[in-house]
């Protein structure tokens, strides 16, 4: 019993200490997972519920009694088949107690279909799901190219379908080239061996690809049935052939590929005609080419004698010999233009050699600066002739401008006056001025300012008066 500063305290589970729901679980829940572990249980499914988190809650079952089961998201991502109540199945579990409510139940880790029906039905369920995204459509299968030149061979370096299928390829077409890439095809290495393989073979730019496989148990072929494989047979840009197994075997990889083969020799012998087949056929066909170039010469020739021989033909010599004379006639006619034209044309290169001589070009320079001379002196004449008489006619109307000019006037003595203190109006009568106006004195030689002090008004006038 431990003790503490106030005194000894009690054990857990006591009456004076007593549990909780949730410790008496997680408690259960500790025993339970130490007593068990990890363990395999089968039995049959019913009530699955797939839970929007993606988690999976079901009820597995037998003859006697049935257990609750979670399968959190990130393991049924794993599930490699579509689960459906009713199947057998067999799962890798860890059992516990959910401590917030107290239920037991089983934590699924893995699971797998149990029996041969359930690996069936799980390969259906792929073959459907995969055929409904169209990737076995023939729609979608490329064409086999009818000569390949170069062909990819994906299997195994040691098995026999590589030798049976090379020795098929030099029997019937020994020229062809042949690119093998060695991978697994059976084991846990084999699907990312035929994955990898197929992509390189892919970036090679071969004419077609074989995918081969010997014969063996159904079980042996299961990687051809493998999701990953057939989606990158069905993405491959370059036609695929595949022969897997025996005649009776179809896997998914057949359904992907652009043709199937019921074994590796017979997928070679498809994609690659007999050499001899193809000669045999080049001879027909030259022996049927000259054939029928010989009937067709023939026919010609006989046409021809039917025409020679007809009433039309007898006059073809007289017309010839027509057409003969009409030629020759232009022929003399064109010869006759030619030489006319050569002649105007051999006139007009020695008028333009003479005119483009040295000494044309010294007269006719000569000629022109003398009349450059003669037109530069009458133009000096006309200009001075012009400025003398605009100078005329500039200083008359300066004598006219200075004899209207009212600051001629002032020059001989007279004087302007205005009103300042009136704005400035113009004073041409002392009847317009008061006493104290301001006036404003302009001279011909500069103004003055000076102030009105006193009116002398003629005798017989009042005062005007001002506006």
């Amino acid at each position: 019993m431990t003790r503490s500063e106030g005194g000894p305290q009690a054990a857990p589970g006591t009456r004076l200490r007593p549990l909780s729901i949730e410790e008496i679980n997680q408690g259960a829940n500790a025993l339970l997972e130490e007593a068990l572990g990890s363990v395999w249980v089968s039995g049959e499914l019913s009530r699955l519920v797939r839970h929007r988190s993606g988690h999976w809650y079901f009820t597995l079952k037998d003859d006697r009694a049935s257990v609750s089961c979670a399968m959190f998201r990130g393991r049924n991502a794993r599930v490699r088949f579509t689960p459906e109540d009713g199947m057998e199945l067999l799962a890798l579990v860890s059992a516990g107690i959910y401590a917030p409510q107290g239920r037991y139940q089983l934590i699924v880790q893995a699971l797998e279909a149990r029996g041969e029906g359930a690996r069936a039905l799980a390969l259906e369920q792929l073959r459907r799901r995969l055929a409904a995204e169209g990737l076995f459509d023939e729609e979608r299968k490329q064409a086999l190219p009818r000569l390949p030149a170069k062909i990819g061979v994906l299997t195994s370096a040691t098995g026999a379908a590589l030798q049976d299928v090379l020795r098929v390829l030099r029997r019937r077409f020994s020229g062809v080239e042949v690119l093998v890439a060695p991978t697994a095809v059976q084991g846990s290495d084999a699907l990312d061996g035929l994955v990898q393989g197929l992509a390189r073979l892919d970036g090679r730019s071969l004419d077609l690809i074989l995918i081969v496989r010997g014969g063996g148990a159904r079980e042996d072929l299961a990687t051809f049935d493998e999701e990953r494989l057939v989606r990158a047979i069905a993405s491959c840009s370059t036609p695929i052939v595949t022969g897997i197994g025996h005649e009776i075997d179809t896997t998914l990889a057949d359904l992907a590929a652009d043709l199937r083969a019921a074994t590796p020799s017979a997928a070679a012998e498809l994609v690659v005609r007999e050499q001899s087949v193809l000669r045999a056929q080049v001879i027909q066909l030259r022996l049927a080419l000259a054939r029928n170039i010989r009937y067709s010469l023939e026919s010609k020739r006989s046409d021809l004698r039917h025409q020679l021989g007809s009433r039309g033909m007898s006059g073809v010599p007289l017309r010839l010999e027509r057409l003969r004379t009409h030629i020759t006639d232009l022929s003399f006619r064109q010869e006759r233009s030619i030489t006319r034209a050569l002649g105007k044309v051999a006139t007009r290169l020695a008028e333009t050699r003479s005119r483009f001589s040295p000494e044309s070009l010294r007269r006719g320079l000569l000629m022109r600066r003398a009349r450059r001379d003669a037109l530069a002196s009458r133009m000096r004449e006309a200009m001075g002739e012009r400025l003398d008489h605009s100078r005329h006619r500039f200083a008359v109307a300066t004598a006219r401008i200075d004899a209207l000019s009212p600051l001629s006037v002032l020059s001989r003595g007279y004087s302007l006056a205005q009103n300042a203190t009136r704005g400035g109006v113009l004073v041409d009568d002392a009847r317009k001025l008061r006493k104290g106006d301001k006036l404003l004195i302009q001279f011909a030689h500069g103004r003055a300012d000076t102030k009105v002090t006193n009116l002398h008004l003629p005798e017989d006038a009042g005062p005007e008066t001002s506006p």
